[in-house]
């Protein structure tokens, strides 16, 4: 359809704002109105978005370091999430709003149902003359980063939104090279080199720590890992920066613009451990988030004229402190010993086992069999049959083992002439935990000690019920799920969901105009009122919009 002028695309969506204000609160009794703090009273905006993080998570990583997390103090009130079209908002529709001010579909990009794309408050930023920012430690095109600079009906289609990056924000810093590198260059463009383009416009691109600590320009594209950062515990590469070395290195050029700046940051991937189950990678992605926020406080301390706000666009996992079996306790302290996340133990179980593949076997419910005499020779072991017995003899590596087909031991049968046996008790009868998968027609057989792997990298010891819980599950593809479902019950930690949940978020916030998100607001409440504190024009009657938001704010209100 044809692209709209900016004046055309306020006044087509007045209506729509005055509907949704309507449809968020209304006043039992007539409140005293709010004033707003004065209107163009804030120079900069720092953005933060913990993606997936609930109050939950803010308290369990209160626990985990021992102290209140920097933005603990100044609570403001609580944010509704749900989508135009669910109660469970995904990030793409939970983003649009926090970056737009309107309601969308799930997993659309700053995308109307209609196919309005309404400009984002780094839009209005940017065109206020401002300079403008994005910092992720995901892939820098995943959903929420995105909606601040794209348009698309589907947040999959990533190679799209990286093609409207360059040229529209400033500062880029995060990953996802391969999103902006042709697929020449192991990139997923058909043939367009973004990063050539954002050099050739003047950006200084950097790949490396060593890189981003060496630049001074004021336009950057800092494409640090061809996919996404791997999880903070997890990350051993030194040239990786961490998300409060990238916030700062954003501040330092961004602040360099006189009129001031929009910055957003997202610490991506507390979702994706809430996604997980992980309660390792749940609180020190946590705490890296943290970390970012302490430099935005930093800087908002010396800057008198900037805000800072923290929110989430929605709830992860349904994390709960605390469950069933423990009653009133708590033992997020055991977490403290853990070297890496769900993911890193999954890798090491994984990589470490010894590994047979077979393309002839039968399942027979959960338990997979295979001929017992080719299972062998693949391991470079030899069968000895003795059939007046019922004897099975198994050599290998220099150990011999004896089990009977009728103690069931080894649960076996015959058909066409071969044994079968249960490869997870032929495992066992060797004194290996044995876990299995299926992928192609194939199955493949680990061989490991479970208990020795997740005990040094987790640092929890397992029962002998929890090693079946986690061999008991499809390898590789259900590990490291069931990884984080067993360290959090050691954390007596309990989950609700492995998706997200409709739960409000908690909004934090400091500086000029941090007053006026107070109480139960909406989602699409907050780009409104940046913008109105800036001093944009991003919505149509804004002054008489952001009034009712105040007004919805005060006492004696109610949710319709």
């Amino acid at each position: 359809m044809p692209k709209t002028t900016k004046k055309q695309r306020l006044a087509r969506l007045a209506a729509t704002a005055t509907t949704a204000l309507a449809l968020v609160a209304a006043p039992l009794v007539q409140p005293p109105s709010a004033a707003a703090a004065e209107k163009g009273s804030v120079k900069n905006v720092i953005l933060m978005i913990p993606d997936g993080m609930g109050a939950s998570y803010v308290t369990a990583t209160r626990s985990f370091i021992g102290e209140r997390l920097s933005f603990e103090n100044y609570l403001r009130g609580s944010v509704m999430t749900h989508s135009l079209d669910s109660a469970i908002t995904d990030s793409a529709a939970a983003g649009t709003a926090l970056a737009t001010g309107y309601k969308t579909n799930n997993g659309m990009i700053s995308m109307l149902p209609d196919g309005e794309e309404p400009d984002s408050i780094l839009d209005a930023a940017r065109e206020d003359g401002k300079a403008t920012g994005l910092v992720a430690n995901s892939r820098v095109t995943h959903a929420t980063p995105a909606v601040f600079v794209s348009h698309n009906a589907d947040r999959g289609e990533e190679e799209a939104l990286a093609r409207q990056y360059i040229g529209q924000v400033d500062v880029i810093l995060g990953g996802g090279r391969d999103m902006f590198l042709p697929e020449s260059k192991d990139g997923r463009q058909p043939t367009e080199d973004l990063v050539q383009q954002a050099a050739d416009s003047g950006y200084d691109i950097l790949e490396t720590k060593t890189d981003m600590e060496s630049t001074d320009s004021e336009k950057i594209l800092g494409l640090f890992t061809m996919g996404a950062f791997p999880y903070a515990i997890d990350t051993d590469d030194p040239e990786i920066p961490s998300l409060a070395e990238m916030t700062d290195t954003a501040l330092d050029a961004l602040s360099k613009d006189e009129d001031g700046f929009f910055l957003m940051v997202e610490g991506s991937e507390i979702d994706w451990a809430g996604h997980a189950n992980d309660p390792v990678a749940a609180v020190t992605e946590t705490a890296e988030f943290n970390d970012a926020v302490i430099e935005a406080k930093e800087f908002a301390a010396e800057n008198e004229d900037t805000l800072v706000i923290v929110v989430a666009d929605h709830e992860t996992g349904g994390l709960n402190v605390g469950n069933t079996a423990s009653g009133s306790e708590e033992n997020i302290e055991i977490l403290k010993n853990a070297k890496g996340s769900s993911n890193a133990v999954a890798t090491a179980l994984i990589e470490g086992a010894q590994t047979v593949t077979f393309s002839s076997y039968e399942q027979v419910k959960d338990s997979y069999y295979v001929p017992l005499r080719s299972a062998v020779r693949d391991l470079n072991g030899s069968v000895f049959y003795k059939e007046k017995n019922q004897q099975v003899q198994v050599k290998w590596n220099e150990v011999k083992k004896e089990f009977s087909l009728n103690d069931k031991e080894v649960n076996s049968y015959r058909e066409r002439g071969q044994l079968f046996v249960d490869v997870r008790d032929l495992g066992k009868l060797f004194g290996f935990d044995t876990a299995v998968g299926v992928e192609d027609d194939e199955l493949t057989v680990y061989l490991t000690d479970v208990d020795s792997v997740v005990s040094s990298i987790s640092g929890v010891d397992l029962t002998e019920e929890q090693v079946d819980q986690l061999t008991s599950v499809q390898w590789p593809g259900d590990l490291s799920d069931e990884i984080g479902t067993v360290v959090s019950d050691h954390a007596l930690l309990s989950w609700g969901s492995r998706n997200h949940t409709a739960v409000e978020v908690p909004l934090y916030a400091f500086g000029p105009g941090a007053e006026n998100f107070e109480g139960l607001i909406d989602n699409t409440d907050v780009p409104r009122i940046i913008s109105y504190l800036i001093g944009t024009e991003l919505f149509a009657d804004q002054d008489e919009v952001v009034q009712q938001i105040l007004d919805n704010q005060t006492f004696g209100t109610k949710a319709e």
